[in-house]
Order: structure tokens, then sequence, then C-alpha cells
């Protein structure tokens, strides 16, 4: 099997039938037509036959396809949902520019580390700090590979950043 598009949804609390939380429309990466937005958003008649939300444990993992229509139910249990949520793509289909916005006192009082990790997701090529770990064990973060300014002046131009 092959997938470029990986989520990978760490439980960190458990969830029981019913509960809400992560759901998934069965069948979907499979769909050769876009689905229709009432369905999709689990609004329409007959949607939630279809809708599935897994029953988890605190540690359970749950692997699913991007290209499949998911979303979260709502929450009805008394506990507090944890979850931890990662997106494994190849960085040229990984398109970040939601997170270039942060707000300026979300990220202060953050070390170079933090910073780094917090940078939006695309390929190690680009002008990005990269974190790595040395001989010695410790973080080392260190400048990627530079762009040439007229990359950077085109994108820009046509993107509104200073990469795609």
């Amino acid at each position: 099997m092959r997938n470029s598009l990986l989520g990978v949804s760490v439980q960190l609390s458990t969830t029981k039938e019913g509960d809400g939380g992560f759901c998934i429309l069965r069948g979907s990466h499979k769909s050769n037509f876009p689905c229709p937005v009432g369905f999709a958003q689990f609004l329409s008649d007959g949607a939630k036959d279809h809708i599935f939300q897994p029953a988890t444990k605190a540690g359970d993992v749950v692997l699913f396809s991007e290209a499949t229509t998911h979303g979260t139910l709502p929450w009805t249990c008394k506990e507090e949902r944890r979850v931890a949520l990662y997106r494994l793509a190849p960085n040229g289909s990984a398109y970040g520019r939601a997170y270039l916005n942060w707000p300026k006192q979300f990220l202060e009082g953050m070390t170079e580390t933090q910073l780094a990790v917090m940078q939006p997701p695309y390929g190690v090529r680009l002008d990005r700090q990269v974190l790595s770990v040395s001989r010695e064990g410790e973080t080392v973060v260190s400048g990627g590979s530079p762009r040439s300014n007229s990359k950077k002046e085109f994108d820009q131009k046509l993107f509104g950043t200073s990469y795609f």
C-alpha cells in the first residue's frame, strides 16, 4: 500500500462509542467524485449511517488517509479530550500558509529550538531552521539550504510569502 498523505491521531484519552471526537466517512478515500457539502459536514440525512467514530483507549493510534473525509463529532464525554495529531506528507504536498500568522504573544518567550518547531511545513531545501541531534545527544538548530533572492521575490509576488 502507498499513501503519501498520512494522518496519525494518537489518543491520549479514552473514547467510548458515542463520546464524540475523531470520526471518518468510511470509503470516502476511494471516491472518484466530490462529496456533497452537507454529507461531508455530516449534516445530510443518511450521512450519520456512514460515519464511524472509533472507540479507543488512551495510547491507541488511529492511522488514516488524509484523502478520507474525516473530522470530529461533538464531544459528549465528561472527561477532557486529548489527542496528538500528526500529518505526514512529502514536502511538495505539505502546504502551510495557515501557519504563517501565529499571534506574537503566542511565540513570546520561546527558545530558538521551540521557534524552529513552530515553523510551517515545507521542505528543508528552503531557508528553514532544521533541528538535529548532536553526537552528545543535544538538540542543535542549524540553517537549511539557502534559496536565491530571485526565487524568494517570485514567490513573494505570486503567493504573498517568501516561499511557496
